[in-house]
Parts: structure tokens; sequence; C-alpha cells
């Protein structure tokens, strides 16, 4: 299943589970509700911490690859 969120408008705890309302901009910038995340409270540091990592690997391999594309361009 495949959820597009660009944003999340709340973060609460419940049962020992963490729970993000995943939301989305409609028409007229309207906020939809898109799902929610839900995370054993024990694990959220470790996926949060796994999702900024991969982020900043993600954003290395960008960087390097539009320094590649700009040296084959000049």
């Amino acid at each position: 299943m495949h959820i597009f969120a660009d944003g999340f408008s709340k973060i609460s705890l419940s049962n020992n589970n963490l729970r993000i309302t995943l939301t989305q901009r409609g028409p007229d910038n309207t906020l939809l509700e898109a799902g929610t995340l839900i995370i054993p409270a024990s694990q959220a540091a470790n996926f949060v911490n796994g999702l900024a990592n991969g982020m900043k690997e993600l954003d290395e391999k960008i960087k390097t690859q539009r320094e590649e594309t700009l040296g084959e361009t000049q």
C-alpha cells in the first residue's frame, strides 16, 4: 500500500504506540487526512533515526549525481 503525505497534523501516544496523523494538501490548500502511521513507542527513536540517516544518504547521492552531471556538461 502506498500513502502520499506531505505533512502531519497530530502526534500522540496511545497504548504504547506512537500515532502520527498524516495529511495531504487538497484543493484550495485544504488539509486532508491521508492515514495514520503507527509505530511501537519502543521503536520510535530507531525508526526516526533510521529515516533521518536514510534521508542524509539520499541527499549525498543526489549531490554527487548533480556534480557528475555538471562535470559532464562543461
